[in-house]
């Protein structure tokens, strides 16, 4: 299998008058040898599956070839969603797929992309995968593909929907399948109690349960009520990093700041010295004077423009992020006028959809229940939605087996 990233390449991708950006060629999907939970996997109770378990499936090349033709005219979503015509999300419809061609091992295809936010992210590399949301069939069959074992195959594979995501399960599908999750749980400020089954899973996720604790340590977790379990691994280490920043700026400003002040003041005693021995104390005092009103002026205007930069810099920041506000909730409460603050718009959408509580809960938080609301309006249907693992998860760091 190739290791080409097609979508990368720059020359495969066009954007035309209208600012609308067109990929020539991308991989789609793959016939490759992929992890699944049981859980995850179609009819797995019929087939004696157990929902913990991974389980290797192999997503067949004859499936792939005849499937091609349903993912033709398919939407492009900004997240996985399962869809339909009756109930179709237009919040988050991004573009569409057409010209769909099996080229083993690869699903290959030509991308639309229309909406602004999601061709930045493209091209600023946040979101530059694309994954294949599918229903498919599983039977049972034992094999091998490239040096990968398998127990499983699909076949009868139905493409629904094509989501921008930020890593993908196939290596070359470069802006494919998304690799499978463990589901988050998230509970922040006033919230409805984690299950027993949601606390272990997050004790797992963080680390602070062993794979191979005894029935004592699983049992003590399960009662736990630790408020911690309400800030995921990925908002732990974001807040630490930017903390962190913070930090070694106001060292390194007041560093330079307090060398600037020493290099001023050397620069003045020598110029007095030289003066003094001189003779020309007068002139000497003429000269500290004007040195100082020149040196005052400046540091007037460095402090002035410091602000400015400072207010400007802040402004982006508040009107970026009151902007991917107003996006993540239009799905819940549509389009949002007069509030000009992300933490405004987030409150607002939740308080509509009957959340309270929320006094106190920091932006992220309040994305997050945000995000929940959303995966909450619907029953997610089984589909194979093959975005890479999460940093932290169980899934993370399990590569696929191959035969030595």
């Amino acid at each position: 299998m190739t290791d080409t990233m097609l979508a990368l390449d720059r020359s495969v991708r066009r954007v035309d008058a209208d600012g609308h950006l067109f990929v020539e060629r991308c991989v789609l999907s793959a016939a490759v040898v992929s992890p699944y939970y049981g859980r995850e996997i179609p009819g797995a109770e019929a087939l004696g599956l157990n929902p913990d378990q991974i389980y290797q499936l192999y997503r067949d090349a004859d499936a792939l070839r005849d499937a091609a033709e349903t993912i033709n005219g398919k939407p492009i979503l900004d997240i996985h969603q399962p869809i339909n015509a009756e109930d179709h999300p237009r919040e988050i419809t991004v573009g569409s797929v057409i010209n769909p061609q099996f080229e083993a091992p690869d699903l290959i295809g030509e991308l639309s992309i229309w909406d602004g936010d999601a061709i930045k992210a493209i091209q600023d590399g946040s979101k530059r995968c694309v994954s294949a949301g599918y229903a498919y069939d599983a039977v049972p069959e034992t094999g091998e593909v490239n040096g990968q074992p398998y127990t499983l195959k699909m076949v009868n594979i139905r493409f629904n929907h094509l989501a921008l995501v930020e890593t993908p399960r196939v290596p070359t599908a470069i802006i494919g399948d998304s690799a499978l999750s463990p589901k988050k749980e998230t509970s922040m400020a006033v919230r409805v109690p984690m299950s027993a089954a949601a606390k272990v899973a997050a004790a797992l996720k963080s680390g602070r349960l062993a794979l191979d604790a005894s029935e004592e340590d699983v049992k003590k977790c399960m009662d736990d009520d630790d408020p911690a379990l309400d800030e995921t691994p990925e908002e732990k280490e974001a807040r630490e990093k930017a903390e962190k920043a913070a930090a070694e700026k106001k060292a390194a400003d007041e560093a330079a700041e307090a060398e600037a002040k020493k290099k001023a003041e050397d620069e003045a005693e020598e110029e007095r010295k030289r003066n003094e021995e001189a003779g020309g104390r007068k002139a000497n005092a003429e000269l500290e004077g004007e040195e100082k009103e020149k040196k005052r002026l400046e540091a007037q205007d460095k402090a002035i423009k410091l602000a400015v930069d400072a207010a400007v810099q802040a402004e982006r920041s508040r009107t970026s992020a009151a902007s991917e506000a107003r996006r993540l909730v239009s799905p819940l409460v549509g389009e949002v006028h007069g509030l000009d603050s992300a933490p405004e718009i987030l409150r607002y959408a939740l308080k509509e959809r009957g959340v309270s509580g929320l006094d106190g809960v920091n932006e992220a938080g309040l994305k997050a229940l945000v995000q929940a609301q959303i995966g909450a309006m619907r029953p997610d249907p089984v589909m194979a939605a093959d975005s890479a693992p999460a940093q932290g998860s169980v899934l993370s760091g399990i590569a696929t087996p191959r035969k030595l």
